[in-house]
């Protein structure tokens, strides 16, 4: 309930265009509503039983009086005239109205249309910028074939089963009351056993909606895996197929894809079911006062035309009332959906910087990592115990040791994608969990091991977002990166689209692409994590020039398993269980004949 709360906020920001939506519904409801009310006169003319009305008499808005003024001037047209003239007469005001009415019906979904476009709109960035926000750690812990599916088919879900179903909700109950109150003004005892039914259709609908919902929170949930399934397929089409696993795979897939819909399909029909069942219900009502009704007409006690008047307004109401009901059961079905969306947008962010952050644009002296200790989430085994590091500015910081040692976790921590449990860590005496996010970024570029590029050209890869940099400058990062010549080989040049995660380009050339978008941004403090790893010894060669240019005159932290890559280092940090155990230069390290030393053998042999 509170996740529909939520959404009906959102559609309260266009009260506005709410407010002309309903405006326009009720006049498009009282139109058609008035225009039926003229079948009565048009059937007494016809049939030659217009009661003669002398005098006009006081206006009122009531069915009583809107036939008395009917029959007035029929009257007159039929004694001047003669009676097709009088049928005439009707017949136009009865297209006229229609004419209204269904003018307003348009400007009903005219009013609608900036509505339900502005609500997915407003979620969707709601989405995105929240996502963008939540901390490393959730996205660890979550499928990202789930998440594309939120963000793709539980959107969908939402638009064809809420928003789609904003006009029933808007207009259809207000034109079930209104014609109901007319019933009512006709007849009170025959309104009273139609409102019978409503106690009966509201039972069916509460029992309904309930099982909807439940299954199709499943659903939302069973179809976030098969997306997430075809996406980790895609991904590991590789390893398949060399392991001969096509059948396996599918068969997983398809075993999984039949109980999903099995489930759906019980979804569907009992969905369907709802709309047979209230209109047999108001088929009953309406036999019922046809019965009643006719009885009463033989015994003088209802007039034809009236009666006419009745049955047409109350077949009038099933068409309503099962739209009603449809989109209450839509609303039903799409709230799961609307559950998986909020379910990411009510995560708690961890990104944004407390109000009283203070503004840090500079790096001056030194980073200190004092007593760190920091555990992953679900773990009791901490990745980093009771670190404590210096690292003064302009020199270079290699960390070494084996794969989970803790190397990448003091170069996330420092980022900030995550907080210690314990200890803090300082630039220039500053806690960084007290600095604005933000500041702390902009004082740090990063190459790591996995380079990414986007779908766009070069030249917007190396600008990375920041638009006011000239060609010029672009130029002269690549060149320092070692990546002009390659880059001017391209078909297009700069302007060349790298393709989906730079398909296009080999992996050292995706990495001085990235290593020219560092030289861009220019930060004091530079991470290399990992960042020759999974190159061959050629591109190795290149990547590890353009790096070396990069580390002119900024702080260095370089985390690295090839060692010839850190020989050079002013001070080469040893990791071992998320501890520091050794640090110094390569030739002291070499003269302890420890850990270092045994790294460097194993790579020597």
């Amino acid at each position: 309930m509170k996740d529909f709360s939520h959404f009906l906020r959102s559609v309260f920001r266009y009260r506005w265009y709410i407010a002309g939506n309903m405006a326009s519904n009720l006049l498009y409801v009282l139109t058609s509503f008035f225009s039926l009310t003229l079948i009565a006169p048009f059937v007494s003319v016809m049939f030659g039983m217009v009661p003669p009305v002398d005098t006009l008499p006081d206006f009122r808005m009531n069915v009583d009086t809107l036939l008395q003024y009917s029959y007035y001037y029929v009257g007159i047209v039929k004694a001047s005239y003669g009676v097709m003239p009088a049928l005439v007469l009707l017949a136009s005001a009865f297209v006229l109205m229609s004419v209204l009415s269904n003018a307003f019906r348009y400007g009903a979904m005219y009013f609608l249309a900036a509505i339900r476009s502005g609500i997915l709109r407003d979620i969707r960035v709601l989405f995105y910028s929240h996502m963008m926000r939540l901390p490393l750690a959730y996205f660890s812990e979550q499928k990202k074939g789930d998440l594309l599916a939120r963000v793709n088919i539980d959107m969908g879900e939402v638009e064809s089963a809420i928003v789609k179903s904003l006009q029933s909700a808007f207009m259809e109950p207000l034109y079930v009351i209104v014609f109901v109150v007319g019933l009512f003004a006709i007849n009170p005892v025959l309104s009273l056993v139609v409102l019978l039914a409503f106690p009966v259709i509201l039972y069916i609908m509460g029992k309904i909606g309930v099982y909807l919902k439940r299954k199709s929170e499943k659903t939302q949930a069973m179809l976030g895996q098969i997306v997430a399934m075809i996406e980790e397929a895609i991904n590991g089409l590789r390893v398949i197929k060399s392991f001969n696993l096509i059948h396996w795979s599918h068969r997983n897939f398809s075993d999984y894809n039949k109980a999903y819909v099995r489930t759906l399909n019980g979804v569907h029909r009992r969905r369907d079911l709802s709309g047979p069942l209230t209109e047999i219900l108001l088929v009953v009502v309406t036999m019922a006062v046809l019965g009643f009704g006719g009885l009463w007409v033989l015994d003088g006690r209802m007039s034809a035309d009236m009666f006419v008047l009745y049955i047409l307004l109350l077949i009038r109401i099933i068409s309503p009332a099962k739209h009603t009901v449809n989109a209450y059961y839509n609303i039903q079905k799409g709230r799961a959906a609307l559950k998986r969306i909020y379910a990411v947008i009510n995560e708690p962010e961890g990104e944004d910087s407390r109000p009283e952050a203070v503004r840090k644009t500079s790096f001056d002296r030194e980073i200190v990592f004092e007593d760190v200790t920091f555990y992953y989430a679900d773990s009791d085994i901490p990745a980093l115990e009771h670190v404590n590091l210096r690292m003064e500015k302009g020199k270079t910081y290699a960390f070494v040791g084996s794969s989970g040692a803790g190397k990448t976790t003091m170069v996330d921590l420092l980022c900030r994608y995550y907080d210690p449990v314990s200890g803090r860590i300082t630039i220039d005496g500053v806690d960084i969990a007290d600095m604005k996010r933000e500041d702390l970024r902009e004082l740090i570029g990063t190459v790591s091991q996995h380079p990414f590029v986007w779908h766009d050209t070069v030249a917007n890869n190396i600008r990375f977002g920041r638009e006011e940099v000239s060609m010029d400058a672009v130029m002269e990062a690549s060149r320092k990166a070692n990546a002009h010549e390659f880059i001017s080989r391209m078909p297009e040049g700069y302007d060349s689209i790298l393709g989906d995660n730079g398909m296009t380009v080999s992996g050292g050339q995706r990495q001085r692409i990235t290593i020219a978008r560092a030289i861009l941004k220019n930060a004091p403090v530079l991470v290399l994590d990992e960042a020759t790893s999974a190159l061959d010894t050629e591109s190795e060669v290149a990547v590890q020039q353009a790096l070396s240019k990069l580390m002119e005159n900024r702080t260095s932290i370089v985390v690295a398993h090839r060692l010839s890559t850190i020989r050079h280092a002013d001070n080469i940090v040893v990791f071992e269980k998320g501890r520091v155990v050794e640090q110094g230069t390569h030739d002291q390290l070499m003269a302890l004949n420890g850990h270092y030393a045994r790294y460097v053998s194993l790579q020597t042999l």
